[in-house]
């Protein structure tokens, strides 16, 4: 078959003043010939394979196809030059043709983005940001308070948010520290993940490496690694749930909460989505360039100047995925639409508290139901089979498995809202003072939470060779993810009550609990680390197993050191504030709240908010 994608050396060709280099797409004719119909065969394996019959290539022009610089606007006869070379040099070599070709762009020596407004504007906003960092942080080297000192101050302070991030200070949450490394753990298999997909996506020379990957054990387990994020659900379910709860024993909790409650939240996430979003518009797209930078950092930089209002609103996982800015963002979206359905659950309970019970129920049958009954009648693939080759070629655009069960808020409700049974028995047990440390049932469902969790992973093994039926496909969706959650929900029971050593020791390890604290910062800077690493490659890509791990390395090391400034300059100090602003001196009510043994509210409320 003739090459799926290809690059031309990108400065090798633009050392020629004169030279154009071209991004095209192009689509085969489909005719009788055996090779043709071979192709349309393997490609019609589309859960498997890449549509080979769609071929992706950054040409020389100038030196293949003899364009020059006058043809970098691209019009009719640029693409009619182009498909009649890609049409002759095919034909040629495997007697085939070109029925359609799209240019996506074409580049020349010369092209430099030019700096406009906007981009002096959160230039000086986020220089203003780092000045207030470094100057008060000057201030309190050089002149230390004798006694608390300025909250407001403090808040900017850099050695005290450092501190905060290594030892954790009054947030660092009692039984509640196992949820840190599991964040970690999480954002580590979502950059695994990320890393194979930015393998499929890119000009990779050997396509097949993503294409066996679902036959190999170990690479097919990363494709359904997307169940990982169940743990932020479950654990966001959770800390909100039990917050009310406890909130709920000495305040009236009403509708009056709600708007409070949501503001609380916009004021905790949106900062470092403001800057992260900001870069990415603004600065980030002029550190380099590349046969693919057009396509994948300033396509986001279109994105967001157009798209921006989306996340500001923090509903991005309602608007098309492939138009989304920070496309990684659309858990934020997701956790709080479902974090606002759980408001109106837990009023009801607070309202009337005899309806706990049965409440609770019909939401868990609720949410199962939904994602089966919208999985088999709009006939969606299962979730497992939705990350397949030329899906994310596309950026996941018109995958509507992607949308409507991966990334909606139905889709991911019964996870959500198994974290809050978890929080609401837990509460109970609290309060009845049940020694669930003894019980030799719990202690054996925590030994086999874990292996119950891996073996949800590998669930739908068989999916990626046959197609499933709808029923199969509604009964994947509906359960698999939260069977997965239930197990999670088990092992964060288990490790309050220190049921197994290993297992506690495992997530209470002290180095894990700054790179758990850093998640959040993590999670919203990741995908631009790729996206410059992939838009700055100047060759096709060949992948093995060994460059797919060190990339898989670099990626979390470059994502976690830049989270580091991300969460010292703009999230410690914006959760500081709103501790301020939302503390118990401005609500005097507060002042009466209890707290319960080995909680402190401080902890509870930071690590809510921080998901």
């Amino acid at each position: 078959m003739p090459a799926l994608s290809e690059l031309d050396d990108f400065d090798k060709c633009l050392k020629d003043p004169e030279a154009v280099y071209c991004i095209v797409d192009m689509e085969l004719l489909e005719d009788d010939t055996p090779l043709y119909q071979y192709i349309k065969n393997f490609s019609s394996l589309y859960y498997r394979n890449y549509k080979h019959s769609k071929l992706h290539r950054g040409v020389c022009g100038t030196q293949h196809c003899g364009l020059n610089f006058t043809h970098a606007n691209v019009t009719d006869l640029t693409v009619d030059t182009l498909r009649e070379c890609f049409n002759a040099s095919i034909h040629k070599g495997y007697g085939l043709q070109v029925e359609s070709l799209s240019v996506r762009y074409c580049k020349t020596q010369k092209d430099r983005l030019p700096i406009d407004w906007l981009d002096i504007i959160i230039g000086l906003l986020i220089l203003l940001v780092l000045f207030v960092n470094l100057g008060c942080s000057a201030y309190y080297f050089f002149w230390p308070p004798q006694e608390r000192g300025n909250r407001y101050l403090l808040a900017f302070c850099i050695q005290k948010n450092w501190k905060a991030l290594k030892y954790g200070g009054s947030a660092d949450g009692g039984i509640f520290k196992c949820f840190q490394a599991l964040r970690f753990y999480t954002m580590a298999m979502i950059l695994g993940l990320h890393s194979m997909i930015f393998i499929g996506y890119g000009y990779t020379e050997n396509p097949e490496f993503i294409e066996n990957s679902y036959d190999d054990f170990f690479k097919s387990l990363l494709f359904n690694a997307r169940i990982i994020v169940q743990i932020f659900f479950v654990m966001g379910g959770f800390l909100m749930a039990y917050k009310m709860l406890t909130y709920a024993e000495t305040h009236e909790f009403s509708l009056k909460t709600v708007p409070m409650a949501i503001v609380n939240r916009w004021l905790r996430l949106m900062p470092a989505v403001l800057v992260v979003m900001g870069l990415a518009m603004t600065w980030v797209p002029h550190l380099g360039s590349g046969p693919m930078w057009d396509a994948v950092v300033k396509r986001e930089r279109d994105i967001c100047r157009m798209n921006w209002w989306q996340l500001v609103i923090l509903m991005p996982n309602v608007f098309p995925f492939e138009n989304l800015c920070l496309p990684q963002a659309w858990y934020l979206g997701t956790d709080t639409q479902l974090f606002l359905m759980t408001m109106v659950v837990m009023l009801i309970i607070w309202r009337w508290p005899r309806s706990g019970v049965p409440v609770l129920s019909v939401v868990m049958v609720v949410s199962l139901l939904i994602p089966f009954l919208q999985s088999y009648f709009m006939d969606l693939l299962p979730i497992r089979v939705s990350i397949f080759p030329e899906s994310i070629r596309n950026i996941f655009g018109f995958n509507y498995t992607f949308y409507h069960a991966y990334v909606s808020a139905q889709g991911n409700w019964a996870g959500y809202h198994l974290g809050v049974l978890t929080a609401w028995f837990y509460h109970r047990a609290q309060n009845n003072k049940w020694n669930l440390g003894e019980s030799w049932l719990l202690k054996a469902l925590f030994f086999i939470s874990i292996p119950i969790a891996f073996g949800t992973v590998l669930m739908g093994w068989d999916l990626h060779h046959r197609e499933a039926t709808a029923f199969e496909s509604a009964i994947f969706n509906a359960l698999n993810q939260n069977f997965f959650a239930f197990a999670i929900c088990i092992f964060i029971i288990g490790c309050f009550y220190k049921c197994n050593k290993i297992y506690v020791s495992s997530v209470e390890w002290g180095p894990l609990q700054p790179l758990g604290r850093m998640s959040y910062c993590a999670m919203l800077v990741h995908a631009t680390v790729l996206r410059t690493y992939g838009g700055q490659m100047r060759r096709s890509f060949y992948a093995t197993d060994y460059t797919a791990i060190m990339l898989y390395a670099g990626i979390v090391c470059t994502t976690y050191l830049a989270s580091l400034p991300l969460h010292l300059f703009v999230e410690a100090p914006a959760c500081a504030l709103q501790k301020i602003w939302f503390s118990p001196k401005r609500v005097p009510r507060e002042e009466k709240m209890t707290v319960k043994p080995g909680v402190s509210n401080v902890s509870v409320s930071t690590v809510s908010t921080h998901i």
